[in-house]
């Protein structure tokens, strides 16, 4: 046998045991394979089996029509979706579930017709997406941009669908209105626009908006702007929110063309004097106002007006309040007061109330509740009360709600019975149990619920706890959390 050519000694035998030992090695790895790939072949037979099994099963929940299914992400969908949660809302989270739900989620674009989008929160790109998606269905935006750099690019983004635009909401830094320029721009589903300023620049900005061409516009909204020139069709705006500070005689030259005003929300100032001509307005039926010295009240005629809220007003505001309503001889059914009223002039300010006014809420901050009940407790203010809503901001004592007892027994027993009344207490501290009413006045209060008068009153306290006095609707009758015994 010739010598190793590495060690240089005879290796023959080892040589033969080696070579017969990786032979046989060799047979069993082969061996081995082929039973491996044999296990292969019988697994994936198996796998594919099964495969056909599951493919052949149909989940309850996928056997619905598409229009059923559509219907209830419908129904999951919020009224506007926030792009900044899209991840955990519908119709995003619906489109992740499996390849039906999101084929169905995705070929139904009124599930991506309504936004909320703020650029801090969402992304560019995600705005581009969800757009895509609502096909060519009309749009409901809510666009806000807090970073000026970016202003420009939202607001273009938002134009290439200014064409389906139906409730649109614009936020934009002080100066970034400009941008939207819609002159001779066509906008056959704008229906509703609302702009507002959400970050106001120390220097001051005029900016300009012009629509042209929106013969569906009714609604316009500009209660948060430092300053704008607005140019836009007035005739047929049914729906005005004007809280910008704008000056009495702008307002009222404004308002002399937007004669089919049916729901006006303004708040005006500057010089009182400035402006003596009347406006009247036949279609206005609600009415949101400041009474300070510049008033609209005192320049406009509302023949048909249901529903007034006035604010900022005191007790010398009641002959501007009055002769508005002898002016107007106007329905009134609703009335909101939202500011405190001096005691001597409440009784005066009541009786300029129409008697057709069933419906009165008033807030109030520092007034005694008694003085209230005092002046409702005469049938010859407010003779047609139905309902009556009372907010006050300070802690109600015993005598009050004596008080409260005798109104309500008066109202009860009038030719035209009182139905509500609601009472909402809110104090400045921790609430304590000795803050409820006696248990006699409850007792009394129960007989009123009996009756068939409803009776709701609670206290709120600082931390916007709610604590119930008294709740009628509750367990059919009578509901009270605590009372304070009487010794």
């Amino acid at each position: 046998m010739p010598l190793c050519r590495k060690c240089g000694f005879d290796s023959a035998p080892y040589l033969e045991e080696t070579q017969t030992n990786t032979i046989t090695g060799r047979v069993a790895l082969r061996n081995r394979l082929s039973e491996l790939d044999a296990l292969i072949s019988s697994l994936t037979a198996e796998r594919q089996r099964l495969q056909d099994v599951a493919d052949a099963i149909i989940y309850p929940i996928l056997s619905l029509p598409v229009e059923t299914t559509t219907e209830i992400f419908r129904r999951c969908t919020p009224a506007q979706s926030n792009l900044g949660k899209s991840p955990s809302e519908a119709p995003w989270v619906l489109a992740q579930v499996c390849r039906r739900w999101r084929q169905i989620a995705i070929n139904t674009p009124y599930l991506w017709q309504s936004l909320l989008f703020r650029d801090d929160e969402a992304s560019m790109e995600l705005l581009h997406l969800w757009l895509s998606r609502s096909g060519r269905l009309p749009l409901k935006l809510n666009l806000t941009s807090v970073d000026p750099s970016r202003s420009a690019s939202l607001v273009e983004t938002s134009l290439l669908h200014c064409h389906r635009w139906q409730d649109v909401k614009f936020g934009l830094p002080s100066g970034s209105f400009s941008g939207l320029d819609l002159r001779g721009v066509s906008l056959p589903l704008l229906q509703s626009i609302s702009l507002r300023s959400v970050l106001w620049s120390s220097e001051r900005v005029v900016d300009t908006f012009t629509i042209t061409d929106a013969p569906s516009l009714r609604h316009l909204d500009v209660s948060a702007l430092p300053t704008m020139k607005l140019d836009i069709p007035w005739a047929p705006m049914t729906t005005l929110t004007l809280v910008q500070n704008v000056s009495l005689t702008e307002c009222m030259s404004l308002l002399k063309e937007c004669r089919n005003l049916v729901n006006l929300i303004v708040s005006t100032s500057g010089p009182a004097a400035t402006h003596t001509d009347l406006v009247t307005l036949t279609s206005l039926k609600t009415l949101s106002c400041n009474l300070g010295d510049a008033s609209v009240l005192k320049h406009l005629t509302l023949p048909h007006l249901l529903r007034l809220t006035v604010t900022s007003f005191d007790g010398a505001h009641v002959p501007v309040f009055s002769t508005f309503i002898n002016r107007s001889t106007c329905p009134l059914q609703f009335l909101t007061v939202t500011s405190p009223i001096s005691l001597s002039f409440l009784a005066p300010f009541l009786r300029a109330v129409p008697g057709s006014t069933s419906d009165v809420e008033l807030t109030w901050h520092r007034m005694r509740l008694e003085h209230i009940f005092s002046a409702l407790q005469s049938m010859d203010i407010l003779p047609e009360l139905k309902h009556l809503r009372l907010h006050a901001r300070n802690r109600t004592c015993d005598e009050e709600y004596h008080k409260l007892l005798e109104m309500l027994r008066a109202r009860v027993e009038a030719r035209i019975p009182l139905e509500s009344v609601t009472l909402k207490i809110t104090i400045r501290q921790q609430f304590n149990p000795r803050m409820m009413p006696h248990s006699s006045w409850i007792r009394q209060l129960r007989e009123l619920v009996s009756a068939g008068l409803q009776v709701d009153i609670t206290i709120e306290s600082f931390d916007s706890k709610t604590h119930v006095v008294l709740d009628s609707s509750a367990q059919g009758a009578f509901f009270c959390l605590f009372f304070k015994p009487v010794f």
